[in-house]
């Protein structure tokens, strides 16, 4: 479907939202056999890990699924779920059958099947630690956790008590052994000694969790969610807990929430992604926008892949299957991460649509 065939009814809805140049061309919409090719010819490892955005798999979206099947919105983008050794999303919304769900604004409930979808997709790790970690109640988050489980897709950031919601995901990948920890700030959906919840990023908790786990692993990856929505500057406490957590010791923060791209910042040779955006939401969310971030941990570096996704739903081109993007659109995406200073020219490596950092393995101080 050319942009001119989505109609200018299609494009009116859009432009009402986003610019005219916020709307790729054909040919920037890379589709699953051409990324697959242009993959093929890089001859890389597979990654260690490949982290998305935030994922709600309902709304609108739910006749898409039924329709096409469980694995339809991450088809455009399974060439790099392929490559990598664990996939990584943000899950928004109780997977739920029992737990009612909450009266609030924007409250989720989604359909347990979701979940072997999510697994045959290729996601079998997400993070829980968001604002509708609640929306089915305290029962909701043990009902999600014990569907995700079943289905083969382990949950971070929250669990049946502070300690379990705490505990990391240890991976073996390629490149070692890799630590994941998950948060969310808000205090309202933080589990406690006895009731099931989220885990907090508080100074004290990033601190015993990332000090516990550092030993443990060769690879520390924090994921928050946090921002407000459609904001592209992170809060100054926000950019104080991401760079707390590289100096405690993790190797990456990628953050979500905003449903947009925020700046990267590269801290003591580590970097920090203070928004990627969505990966698959099933709302019509025009003028959200996508990251994919993967790292490899190498001999001598750690290696870290950025991806720009073209996400916005109410282009019939992507109609709740967001698409990589490539040549200007990539460009464009991928230029609201920060100039290219002096610092950054130390890490970036010139690489057509991705953008390619290169991080020693033993960090400056």
């Amino acid at each position: 479907m050319t942009v001119a065939a989505i109609g200018a009814d299609a494009i009116a809805r859009l432009t009402r939202h986003v610019s005219e140049r916020d709307i790729p061309a054909d040919e920037d919409l890379a589709s699953p056999a051409e990324l697959a090719r242009w993959l093929e010819t890089l001859g890389e490892p597979p990654l260690d890990l490949l982290i998305g955005g935030d994922v709600m798999l309902g709304g609108r979206a739910k006749h898409l699924l039924r329709e096409h099947g469980g694995d339809y919105p991450f088809a455009a983008v399974r060439p790099l779920f392929e490559r990598s050794a664990v996939v990584l999303a943000n899950l928004e919304g109780p997977v739920a059958r029992d737990a009612v769900q909450q009266e609030r604004r924007f409250s989720y409930r989604v359909a347990p099947w979701t979940a072997r979808a999510l697994a045959a997709s290729g996601v079998r790790l997400v993070t829980l630690a968001n604002n509708h970690l609640m929306d089915c109640g305290r029962e909701g988050v043990t009902e999600t956790i014990a569907l995700l489980e079943h289905a083969g897709v382990r949950a971070i950031g929250a669990g049946a008590d502070r300690a379990a919601a705490h505990a990391p995901a240890i991976i073996d990948a390629p490149g070692g052994t890799v630590g994941i920890l998950g948060y969310y700030w808000n205090r309202r959906c933080a589990a406690t000694d006895q009731l099931p919840g989220g885990a907090m990023d508080d100074d004290a908790s990033l601190e015993r969790d990332i000090t516990a786990l550092r030993s443990r692993v060769d690879l520390v990856v924090v994921t928050s969610h946090w921002g407000v929505p459609y904001e592209r500057v992170p809060a100054d406490a926000e950019r104080a807990r991401a760079r707390r957590a590289i100096e405690l010791g993790a190797d990456a923060v990628v953050a979500h929430h905003p449903h947009v791209v925020q700046p990267l910042e590269i801290h003591r040779d580590r970097p920090i992604f203070y928004s990627v955006g969505n990966l698959a939401f099933g709302s019509g969310n025009s003028k959200a926008e996508g990251l994919l971030v993967g790292l490899r941990r190498e001999h001598r570096r750690i290696v870290v892949e950025v991806y720009a996704l073209y996400v916005k739903n109410r282009d019939p081109r992507v109609d709740y299957q967001p698409k990589v993007l490539r040549g200007q659109a990539a460009r464009r995406v991928l230029h609201k991460l920060g100039d290219v200073t002096e610092q950054w020219r130390r890490h970036l490596v010139a690489d057509g649509a991705r953008m390619v950092l290169h991080f020693p393995r033993s960090r400056r101080s």
